[in-house]
């Protein structure tokens, strides 16, 4: 790294905005854990329930004896249990409803698999969780056909807004055909509660981004400090090139503290198992091949684009605007102004571009699991890819801008 790097990465990371963005990551980090760590419940083997940590360690002991290949052979073994369990009279009390000794012992052990069978049986759109007690153990040797029929009905809706053309929808069935069968079960727990407030990592990450990036221009031009850069002898050139430099290494370095800080205390408390999952015990519709850390990538992959995506606009803001202050209401107003609106219900092209403003791509989990496809040159791609591709682009297109607005400013 070279000195000017250096010089102006010390100016940014030593500003009062630098400490306050780091404590807030912080605080909110811990709000978001502590909040679904405390919200955890599941039922003990005592028939009382367990709350908070406690809960993790026999919901991993549980869903470790189903590890291994979904196979339709265990999702009749699961049916039979299932089965036998709701028509014997010694499970059951005077209303005809499991007792709660028989649900503790037996019921809950097979939360996670009886779950994908009733997603799998339910109708298009609903969860019935009683659908399970309508299946006979020969049903369950239908259950990737029932979940492939839910994903053509799915794509057969018809929505206010378009409809899926028959070219979309061949598309995303031999995405779905082309998952690996069977599916791979495990513990997922602590992945499961890393995704569920990624987006909100990702949006508080930006913000902080914004704020320490705000003054690395317009703070310049406050302090009247521009008239002595630009007039030195690598003013207009070095020390820009520099001060993107440093802005990208902070930026990097925020993002690199918040998601490891997030995603090691989440999975230290909940348990690292599920990695090698399939996505589809998280999001049973999914219809990409990945399993739960591929997804895990891609997620951050797409919600660390947005940051940076952020980081670009908020310097090329901050070489035109004269005080920082207004830089970072405008970066605010971008931020969170997408998210007031709602989604169109007449137009999806509307929506497409809606999507890759960086408040929607940071709900990176999301977008990956979902069926959205984008028709570019006769190619279709699939909406998280065309995200990546588009961020790039614009961060490619906004740091030139920005080294000319600065380089072009007329000192006065």
């Amino acid at each position: 790294m070279d000195t000017l790097t250096r010089f102006e990465l010390r100016k940014i990371m030593r500003r009062k905005s630098f400490y306050a963005g780091i404590a807030i990551l912080i605080a909110m980090i811990l709000l978001m854990i502590s909040t679904l760590v405390t919200g955890a419940w599941i039922t003990g083997k005592d028939g009382k329930e367990l709350k908070g940590i406690a809960t993790f360690p026999l919901r991993k002991e549980y869903n470790r004896q189903l590890a291994g290949p979904l196979t339709v052979e265990k999702a009749a073994d699961a049916v039979n249990r299932h089965y036998k369990l709701w028509h014997d009279p010694k499970n059951l009390n005077e209303k005809g409803e499991i007792t709660e000794e028989a649900y503790a012992k037996y019921e809950v052990k097979d939360e996670q698999i009886d779950s994908l069978i009733r997603f799998a049986f339910s109708p298009i759109g609903e969860y019935n969780y009683y659908v399970i007690n309508k299946l006979k153990p020969s049903d369950a040797q239908a259950f990737y056909e029932k979940r492939l029929e839910k994903v053509r009905g799915y794509l057969n809706m018809n929505y206010s807004y378009g409809n899926y053309s028959a070219e979309d929808m061949a598309f995303f069935i031999k995405m779905n055909e082309n998952i690996p069968v069977p599916f791979q079960m495990n513990y997922v727990t602590g992945w499961e509660n890393v995704f569920e407030n990624l987006q909100y990592v990702f949006f508080f990450t930006a913000f902080v981004i914004a704020l320490c990036l705000a003054p690395v221009f317009s703070g310049e031009y406050l302090s009247g400090a521009d008239s002595i850069i630009l007039s030195s002898r690598y003013g207009r050139n070095r020390v820009i090139v520099a001060k993107l430099k440093a802005s990208f290494i902070v930026s990097l370095g925020l993002l690199v503290f918040a998601l490891t800080t997030y995603t090691l205390l989440m999975l230290g408390i909940c348990g690292f198992d599920g990695g090698n999952a399939s996505v589809q015990m998280i999001e049973f519709m999914a219809p990409v091949s990945y399993t739960v850390f591929q997804t895990y990538l891609w997620a951050v992959f797409i919600g660390g684009l947005a940051c940076l995506l952020v980081g670009a606009l908020t310097l090329w803001l901050s070489s035109r605007m004269r005080s920082p202050f207004p830089v970072i209401i405008a970066i605010v107003i971008f931020l969170i102004g997408p998210m007031l609106l709602k989604e169109s219900k007449s137009s999806r092209l509307f929506n497409h571009m809606m999507h890759l403003l960086p408040s929607n791509m940071i709900d990176s989990f999301n977008r990956v699991t979902s069926y959205e496809v984008y028709h570019i040159f006769g190619q279709l791609i699939p909406e998280y890819k065309v995200m990546a591709g588009f961020a790039i682009i614009v961060i490619a297109l906004l740091l030139p801008l920005t080294y000319r607005a600065f380089n072009k400013h007329q000192v006065v």
